[in-house]
C-alpha cells in the first residue's frame, strides 16, 4: 500500500497543480490536492473509513453531474475530462481507505 500511496502522492498534487490554469481552479485544486493529501496520510498510517464514506460518494456524485453535463463522450469535451478525472479520484480514494 505504501507503493500506490507513493504513486499518488505526487500524481494527484501534479493534478491539482494543472488545475490553477484552469477557470475555476477553486473547484478542482482543492478536489485533487485532498486525495494527494490523503495519498500522503495514508504512507503514514490507516485512513479512517468514515473519509471514504464522505469523500467516494461525493466524488462520483460530482462525476455523474459533470458526465450528465456533457454534450457528447469526447476526450476534447471538458465535462468530460472532469468526470473522469472525478472517477479516478474516487477509484483511487478507496483503494487508499478500504484496501489494507
Amino acid at each position: 500500500m505504501k507503493l500506490f500511496s507513493l504513486i499518488c502522492i505526487p500524481i494527484f498534487l501534479l493534478f491539482a497543480y494543472l488545475q490553477l490554469n484552469d477557470p475555476d481552479p477553486y473547484v478542482w485544486f482543492p478536489l485533487y490536492a485532498i486525495v494527494g493529501i490523503l495519498a500522503g496520510v495514508r504512507f503514514f498510517r490507516r485512513l479512517p473509513e468514515w473519509i471514504g464514506y464522505l469523500l467516494i460518494p461525493t466524488y462520483i456524485l460530482l462525476s455523474v453531474y459533470y458526465g450528465m453535463e456533457a454534450p457528447y463522450f469526447g476526450m476534447e469535451v471538458e465535462e468530460v475530462r472532469e468526470c473522469l478525472g472525478l472517477l479516478i479520484a474516487s477509484a483511487s480514494l478507496w483503494v487508499l481507505v478500504f484496501k489494507k
